[in-house]
This record gives C-alpha cells, structure tokens and sequence, in this order.
C-alpha cells in the first residue's frame, strides 16, 4: 500500500509488541512449570506415606505372627514380614522399638522426613532425627535398625575411609541395635571409643550414609 506521501507502509510487530509476548510466554511457562511440580511432589508426599503406611501394617502383622511384641527381631528375621521400600527414593530407611511401641522413618535424597508410630498416620516431620527417630517421637529406651543399609565400610576395630561428609552408623545387624554420628569427613575409627558400644558383646560394624 502507498500512504499520502508516496512511501509503502509495511505491517509487522514492534520490538516493544515481540519482547512483550515473549515475557507473557515465559510467564506462563513458569506457572505451568511450578504447577507441574506441585502436582509432583503431591503424588511423590502421597506414595511415600501409602509406603510407610503398609510397612506399618506388615510390622503389626510380624508381631502378631510371632508373638515378639514388635521387636526388632520379628520384623527383621522374615518370620511375619518383608518390609519393602523404593529404595531409590531415600537416603534412609529406620526402624526402631522399645517392645511396645515402634516407628519408622523416612529421609529422602532432597532432605525431606517421614514418620510413622505404632497407631498413628504417616506425616510429613522435618524435625525428627531420620536416623533416630523414636527419640524425636517421644518413644524412649528404643533400639534402631536401618532398613537400606549399605554395604559395611569397616568392621569394629578397622578404619572407615570415605570421601565427602556423611554419616555414619555403628552397631550390630544380629539385634539391630546402631548408634551415629553425623557429618564426619574421610576417616572415622569404627570403634565403641567413636560411637559408644550400642550393642554390647556382639560383633559390630560401620556403615556410611553420604549427605
């Protein structure tokens, strides 16, 4: 088209009218973005709780069947039960009992905490000690296992090498009985004078948990 002053006009976007679409763009691509996560980590918070909810359920099946009131023995022997975690899920899986009540807990790989007593539902709980947890949830004189523990770094009286800050538990899988220690770095002597002696006359191990 010629405008009045024999000069051909030409349509198209301004740079204003291009940087402004593309700035809608980016700000829906963000909500959409944060919504999807959301919904994500929703389905991940809900598995996780169905998880610890049926392991509860085959911890209380493992004592009724065996008649050992919850103890560390009747969920670890295989007697009653084979509690059974997605393991990819998290940095660590405990147990713990004083005979008459239990919990478990869950800390996953992003640092977020699970737990769940004899009774109760499973919660989202931040602050209790994923490794000790029957402590934080007023379940006193309680002995704790680890249902994901790795492989043995050093046996009682051995050294323990390991690069990074990790925690590392000491103790005997025979009765389930573990102390810990939290962010320690490359070498740790894997002894009672370390860790204090949490299962006393049984042969006992290191095990590293990185942070």
């Amino acid at each position: 088209m010629i405008n009045g002053v024999g000069k051909q006009q030409t349509n198209g976007f301004t740079i204003v009218e291009l940087l402004i679409v593309v700035v809608v763009i980016a700000i829906l691509a963000a909500i959409t973005i944060v919504s999807y996560n959301g919904i994500q980590n929703q389905a991940n918070d809900a598995a996780i709780k169905s998880e610890l909810s049926q392991n509860v359920k085959l911890v209380m099946n493992a004592a009724n069947t065996t008649g050992l009131n919850y103890s560390t023995a009747a969920v670890m022997d295989g007697t009653g039960t084979t509690l059974k975690f997605n393991n990819s899920r998290y940095r660590v899986v405990s147990y713990c009992t004083n005979g008459s009540e239990f919990a478990l807990a869950a800390e996953t790989k992003s640092a977020k905490k699970y737990s769940i007593k004899s009774g109760d539902v499973a919660t989202n709980n931040d602050t209790i000690d994923s490794f000790l947890p029957c402590s934080s949830l007023g379940i006193s004189a309680a002995q704790t296992t680890y249902l994901n523990l790795p492989s043995t770094c050093a046996n009682e009286g051995g050294t323990c090498n390991f690069t990074g800050t990790a925690t590392v538990v000491y103790g005997s899988v025979a009765n389930g009985s573990f102390n810990r220690k939290v962010n320690l770095t490359s070498t740790v002597a894997c002894n009672n004078t370390t860790f204090g002696d949490p299962a006393s006359g049984l042969t006992k191990s290191c095990y590293v948990f990185p942070n």
